[in-house]
């Protein structure tokens, strides 16, 4: 005879065997995917969502806002001379972002008018000369390279003369003259000087 615990062994492996079976024949129930068209539907919902709505026109306006500041800044001088109505907002701009309004700068439209140069006392000499702005708008007062030339046009001295070298304002009125006389010493080679040159430049 078998004992007690031997028979409880095996009929608890037969209980086993027998649940085995059961789960065998069961059928695995899986989800059924889901098809596309109900998937762009979902999509298209959540994309009509008021609240979606708002959220996306906030991140449009901001964007936007965004790329006009940037071209703003960007452009802030011509923007200023052109409208000068605008300039206390462009200086509230540039003030958290450390910029500076300045004068337009557009050489081809500053003109030397009339020039002179004439010997005075000793090495002095003495240069007259009128700028006019020929453009719409106020411009930044350009520089002068003053070349002194000999009988045979080779330079003998060249000057630069800033802005605050000739007691110049920092910017010219739209389609205004300006005119000014510089005394200019010629310690070297001044007895050689037959000629002169002007040009004006933004340095």
């Amino acid at each position: 005879m078998e004992s007690l615990p031997a028979q409880a062994a095996e009929s608890a492996l037969r209980a086993q065997h027998d649940r085995d079976d059961e789960d065998g024949d069961q059928e695995v129930s899986l989800p059924e995917p889901e098809v596309s068209f109900v998937l762009a539907a979902r999509r298209k919902a959540f994309w009509r969502r008021p609240l979606v709505r708002t959220l996306l026109a906030f991140l449009l306006l901001g964007l936007l806002g965004t790329l006009v500041a940037q071209v703003a800044v960007q452009e802030r001088d011509r923007i200023a001379a052109t409208e000068p109505r605008l300039r206390p907002w462009l200086v509230m701009l540039c003030e958290p972002m450390g910029c500076e309004l300045a004068p337009r700068r557009q050489i081809a439209d500053v003109v030397i008018e009339s020039s002179s140069f004439n010997k005075a006392r000793g090495d002095s000499y003495l240069l007259n000369l009128t700028l006019k702005n020929q453009a719409p708008i106020p411009l930044a007062m350009p520089a002068m390279e003053l070349t002194l030339t000999d009988a045979q046009d080779q330079p003998v001295l060249r000057r630069i003369l800033l802005p605050h070298d000739m007691g110049a304002p920092a910017e010219m009125p739209a389609r205004g003259d300006w005119s000014t006389s510089v005394s200019v010493v010629v310690t070297t080679g001044g007895a050689r000087v037959a000629g002169y040159r002007l040009l004006a430049f933004y340095p």
